[in-house]
């Protein structure tokens, strides 16, 4: 059997969903036989994810149209779980925020899904779905989570997005276990230029403040690491010393059992890190067993496929007639590189759906998603092939897009009767 490797968005939702599943029956099981022991001080657990639409993003950046969340993928995994779970997902986003209920009515949670705007509200076997930044949310999700268990994942698009400020409150909490993938897009998009930071262009310049911020780190300390580890091994080797500085500040507030690891996630030629603070010692097993998990369950779909794909095709008998015009096979199709447009042209609809926006003000709002103005651009021309927007042109400075409620189609052309000129005959003229 041959084995493909998964791609990576999917593989690490998998792996997410897989540790929460495992991380709840822990909780239960626990919770079981301290009730047996009499001893239950346990009032209910949590699962939180602070960037919850992010997974949809990165897909659409990196090509791929459909990808289950790892928060949708997690509530799935722990549906059979006995203990109910109060689950919170923050995202910012009110298109992302859309997508989510939608995904998860498909998977039959819709009965269980509540808009909320306090976390304390939820109640267990609910699912609270937050509209908000998760920094300006982290007060009152720790204030909520207390001292209940808490299983926190964080997969920000951007390091902006996950300071340590609000890091820290989570990090402090005892019984609290942080799944933390390292926002790698960003550290890789500010090692593009060595010069001094005051040479950055302005846009750069945002990228390793979010960095300064992520990492706790006013005086931009780890820049200067990231430049000593680049030389020595690469870019590889700068990811792995600034997820190493993570763990590092994460490790500062263990308390008791707490440890402190980072876990590379690999899957083909693409790779990631997750850090992990993990509140009991099996949790990191844990980890690692959903990673087996994950990675099996994937390989093994798609390795029947590709052993059924890879079988060689009878060869032709060969004809005694003389083929003049031989049919030959048809080319194979290119796959597709770069960002899915339809995606980002629906995610685009979706947030900006019945609203008029300067293109300008819209190019800024995209201005750390790593979308080129002309891959907007292309995006917006779809919607308007779709009747879904309106604009004139994108050029000039106050150019705006026209974001519609619902489809228009374009009103029928009227083709105007032409004059007849003098002296000539219609079609029914006597002669």
């Amino acid at each position: 059997m041959t084995f493909r490797p998964p791609d990576l968005e999917s593989f690490s939702s998998a792996v997410a969903g897989g540790f929460a599943a495992r991380w709840a029956r822990g909780v239960a099981r626990r919770a079981a036989e301290a009730r047996v022991d009499g001893d239950d001080d346990t009032a209910s657990a949590w699962f939180v994810d602070g960037f919850a639409g992010a997974d949809l993003q990165r897909a659409a950046l990196v090509g791929r149209s459909t990808v289950q969340p790892a928060a949708v993928a997690a509530v799935r995994a722990m549906a059979d779980v006995e203990m109910p779970m109060r689950i919170v997902l923050v995202e910012e986003d009110p298109g992302l925020v859309a997508r989510l209920a939608d995904a998860l009515a498909g998977i039959g949670a819709a009965d269980r899904l509540r808009r909320i705007t306090d976390p304390a509200t939820v109640q267990p076997g609910e699912i609270g779905l937050m509209e908000s930044a998760f920094a300006a949310a982290a007060p009152a999700l720790a204030a909520a989570a207390g001292d209940d268990p808490l299983l926190l994942r964080l997969a920000p698009l951007t390091a902006r997005a996950l300071p340590w400020t609000a890091l820290h409150r989570f990090a402090s909490l005892p019984v609290a276990d942080l799944l933390v993938r390292v926002p790698e897009e960003d550290f890789r998009k500010q090692a593009r230029f060595s010069g001094p930071l005051a040479d950055y262009p302005p846009h750069l310049r945002r990228v390793v403040e979010g960095c300064s911020a992520l990492l706790g780190d006013d005086r931009n300390a780890w820049l200067v690491a990231w430049r000593v580890a680049e030389r020595a091994g690469g870019v590889d080797a700068a990811l792995a010393a600034m997820a190493e500085r993570l763990r590092l500040l994460l490790s500062a507030t263990e308390e008791g059992e707490r440890s402190v690891r980072t876990q590379l996630l690999e899957a083909g030629k693409d790779s990631v890190r997750v850090v992990l603070s993990a509140s009991r010692p099996e949790h990191p097993l844990e980890l690692n067993g959903a990673i087996g998990d994950a990675g099996g369950e994937v390989a093994l779909t798609v390795g029947v496929r590709a052993e059924a794909e890879e079988e060689p095709p009878p060869e032709p008998e060969p004809s005694p007639v003389l083929e003049l015009f031989p049919v030959l096979p048809a080319a194979p199709e290119p796959r597709p590189r770069g960002p899915d447009l339809q995606a980002i042209a629906n995610d685009l609809h979706a947030r900006h759906r019945g609203a008029l926006v300067l293109f300008r003000d819209l190019l800024a709002s995209l201005a750390e998603s790593g979308l080129a103005p002309e891959q907007v651009r292309a995006a917006l021309a779809l919607l308007k092939r779709e009747s879904r927007v309106r604009y004139r042109g994108l050029d000039a400075p106050d150019a705006e897009v026209d974001f519609l409620l619902e489809p228009t189609p374009p009103a029928p052309r009227v083709k105007k009767a032409r004059k007849s000129l003098p002296g000539e005959l219609g079609l029914f003229d006597d002669n």
